[in-house]
């Protein structure tokens, strides 16, 4: 699969301006009329239009990046906990790299049906790998707190279904202060417009009646 962000050469989680700004200058430089129309410039050429079709366009974008995750490295079946440790490293270092261009349905996808997967579970409980499979409940403790309240929601229920955090340990904790912040967060953008009407309402009868 292309990597756009790599013919673009930009971040993934690139803003729109810098992904024009890479698209105009890689686009100037090969143009079949300044490259000499040789065969490699003009695919290359072509690519970079593709890329830049796809990244300039919300949707489009979001969607490559469920096409991203799907088809990444991590997607392979572990053979060991060493192996499912560090495919939630790579996932969690993706999300960071993607910015607010998260695709979190496909987060939540892949933790569940890949790396959470039953061989996968199976694996850690023949080694009895306590020490591996808390590193791996903390960096997905880590990739909750870069998504939304509803996906923070989701994985907490695949966790316990899969993966279950003792209720005692600090990472019960974590998991429920998390919770509660991206709950807050939630309700708050969700209403924000609303509370900010009913309290200039409330100001101007103030006003009104003291006139």
């Amino acid at each position: 699969m292309e990597d756009y962000y790599q013919i673009l050469k930009v971040a993934p989680n690139a803003n729109d301006s810098t992904i024009r700004k890479a698209y105009r200058k890689l686009a100037m430089q090969y143009h079949p009329d300044k490259s000499g129309n040789t065969e490699w410039a003009d695919g290359y050429f072509k690519k970079i239009n593709e890329a830049y079709q796809v990244l300039s366009n919300p949707d489009s974008r979001k969607a490559f990046h469920l096409q991203y995750y799907a088809n990444s490295d991590f997607n392979i079946l572990a053979n060991n906990s060493i192996d499912i440790l560090t495919a939630c490293i790579q996932l969690l270092k993706k999300v960071e790299q993607q910015g607010d261009n998260i695709n979190e349905e496909a987060v939540v996808l892949q933790l569940e049906e890949n790396i959470l997967c039953s061989y996968n579970l199976a694996i850690l409980k023949s080694e009895s790998a306590q020490e591996y499979v808390e590193n791996i409940q903390q960096k997905i403790i880590l990739l909750m707190a870069k998504l939304g309240y509803k996906n923070v929601v989701q994985i907490k229920t695949i966790l316990a279904k899969k993966l279950p955090i003792s209720s005692n340990s600090s990472m019960s904790v974590q998991v429920q202060q998390l919770l509660k912040e991206k709950k807050q967060t939630y309700y708050w953008d969700k209403y924000k417009f609303l509370v900010a009407l009913i309290t200039a309402i409330l100001i101007c009868l103030g006003i009104y009646k003291m006139a």
